[in-house]
């Protein structure tokens, strides 16, 4: 017989994924960047894997109502990366292609972190 491990389920799962996955979501943020920006964010976050981290700080962020901040600290740096993607695509015409994927997906990361700053209209 299975023994069932009981975990709590986070409600930003989708989000949590997103940014785990340079795939889909365009980027890489360290873990660096997941305590700078819980830092700044009221949240002292200790060093964990990125997946701890980032759960750490969405979770955290919004238990303590710094969640906005959290998403426009986040905004802010993907708006930082998607500069440096353009800026390599002019010094490096030949990886043009590849960096203009990876704009588009951090553009997309964006929208989902938008949804999430909305919230689910269904939830209250």
């Amino acid at each position: 017989m299975k023994k069932h491990h009981h975990e709590e389920r986070s409600e930003f799962l989708t989000l949590e994924n997103h940014f785990l996955n340079t795939f889909f979501s365009g980027l890489y943020l360290s873990a660096a960047d997941f305590i700078t920006i819980g830092r700044n964010n009221g949240l002292d976050l200790q060093m964990h894997s990125r997946e701890m981290l980032i759960k750490d700080l969405l979770n955290g962020s919004n238990k303590i109502g710094t969640l906005q901040g959290v998403i426009t600290s986040l905004n802010t740096l993907i708006d930082e990366r998607i500069q440096n993607y353009h800026r390599l695509s002019l010094n490096y015409p030949h990886a043009r292609m590849p960096l203009a994927k990876l704009a588009q997906k951090s553009n997309g990361t964006k929208a989902l972190l938008a949804r999430e700053a909305r919230g689910n209209p269904y939830e209250h």
